[in-house]
Parts: structure tokens; C-alpha cells; sequence
């Protein structure tokens, strides 16, 4: 059971297994995880199950060359690949909870490391941002999903942000409605209109130096408005929900 910190430790490879399995299984919208690429295949249920859920999955693979390149279309949304021994062993579940440790967890059985379990938002966000801001970016992109079919309507906002960039990277017109709060009074509202650019550093090319960085400008009946996830401040509107759809569609 976890403390009232919301904090576990694992000792043991089949613990942090079982600990990541069900973090796995666990995330409805989201996922960022980053493993030595030998130890997939302890995940490629789990992982393969959360890409039939339409969740998001951020997955950075590190380590052994020789080991065997799985079909990533069928486990991850985006794959980026890393030097061995930069990248922790880290998870993150829909920004709520988490696992961070020493990668040697899961390729040496009788090594003296340890790992971390969480269930504390504030951690998650953290570890999120980590995630993004400084393992994915020194990653090199090995596999991006196809565009998604539209329409589709997302919860998770980087997910959207991520389908528009793909959309605009390969020159598909696209439009959002979008349930939002303003940031500034924080009053809600639905805006809608053409997708005219998408800020961010999940795919290439990057269209922000700001890792933490993702928005949408929406060219709405009075004019172009920027639109960010939860905790927007910099952006005019806090996205609840988007549904993106092609605009020759209208």
C-alpha cells in the first residue's frame, strides 16, 4: 500500500514490472514512459492495449542496439531513441501518477537500485515536464502515428496538439471547436474555426523552443485566439475539450 504521501518503493525487478504494467493499464488518456529498449516486451500488452484505448503514448527506448525492434505502430503514438545512460527509468499516467528509478531495475535482476511509485498530481506534472522538456528533446524521432481519422474529439489536449501538427505537416486543412475557459476571467465558452498553426516540440519539425509549449491558434469569428491545456496561462483560453476536424469535411 502506498503512504499518505502517496510514495512506494520498489526494490525488486518483478515489483517495478508489475508497478509499470499497471500504471500502464491504468492511464485513459496519456502516457510518457522511458525504459531500456530490452525490457519492452514485458510491456507490449499493456502498451499495445492502451493504443486500442486511444491513448496517448509517448515511449523514449534506450540502451542495447542488438535488441529487437518491435512494431512500434502497434504500442506507441511517437517513439524517440536516446543514449544509454542519460535517460531514468520514468512513467507518467494521464499527469496524475507515475514511477521514476534507475533503468538497471529492468536489465540487471540482481542489481541494489530502486524505484518510486507515485499518486501525487504535483509529481506527475513534474516528471511530465521532465519527460518533455529535457529526455524527449535530446531523443531522435524514430516513428510518428499516421494523421488520425477525423472528426475526433479529445480530452487530452497535447494529444490534439500532437494530430494538428501532423495534420499541418502534411498540408491538411483542418478546423476545431473547442470547449474552453478564458484564462483571464475564467469564464467557458466554444469557440471554433480553421487550425492555422500548432505550437510544439512533440514531433518534428518543433514549432517551439519552449518544451513545456503546446497551443493551438484558432482563427475564430473574431479573429485568431490561442488556445493552451490545462493551466493555461499564456495562452487566451484553457482547452476542456477539442474536436478536430478536416475543414474541406464542411
Amino acid at each position: 500500500m502506498m503512504g499518505q504521501s502517496g510514495l512506494e518503493i520498489h526494490r525488486t525487478q518483478s515489483s517495478v514490472i508489475s508497478a509499470m504494467q499497471s500504471l500502464i493499464e491504468s492511464a485513459d488518456e496519456s502516457l510518457t514512459i522511458a525504459l531500456p529498449k530490452s525490457a519492452l516486451s514485458a510491456f507490449m500488452p499493456q502498451l499495445s492495449a492502451a493504443i486500442e484505448r486511444d491513448v496517448l503514448v509517448l515511449l523514449l527506448v534506450h540502451g542495447d542496439e542488438t535488441a529487437s525492434t518491435p512494431a512500434y505502430e502497434d504500442i506507441a503514438t511517437a517513439v524517440r531513441t536516446i543514449e544509454s545512460g542519460i535517460t531514468p527509468l520514468l512513467v507518467t499516467a494521464d499527469m496524475q501518477r507515475g514511477l521514476t528509478g534507475h533503468s538497471g531495475l529492468l536489465t540487471d535482476s540482481m542489481a541494489e537500485h530502486q524505484a518510486t511509485t507515485f499518486d501525487n498530481e504535483n509529481l506527475a506534472h513534474d516528471e511530465f515536464t521532465m519527460f518533455l522538456g529535457s529526455h524527449w528533446l535530446m531523443g531522435t524521432e524514430c516513428y510518428v502515428a499516421d494523421m488520425c481519422a477525423f472528426p475526433r474529439t479529445f480530452s487530452a489536449f497535447q494529444f490534439a496538439v500532437l494530430m494538428a501538427a501532423l495534420a499541418l505537416r502534411e498540408g491538411t486543412p483542418i478546423t476545431a471547436r473547442a470547449r474552453v475557459l478564458s484564462t483571464t476571467d475564467r469564464t467557458e465558452t466554444t469557440i471554433s474555426g480553421p487550425v492555422i498553426n500548432a505550437r510544439q516540440s512533440l514531433v518534428y519539425p518543433a514549432s517551439s523552443k519552449n518544451p513545456a509549449e503546446r497551443s493551438l491558434t484558432i482563427d475564430a469569428d473574431s479573429g485568431p485566439v490561442t488556445v493552451g491545456g490545462a493551466g493555461a496561462t499564456k495562452e487566451a483560453y484553457e482547452c476542456l475539450e477539442i474536436t478536430l476536424d478536416r475543414l474541406d469535411d464542411h
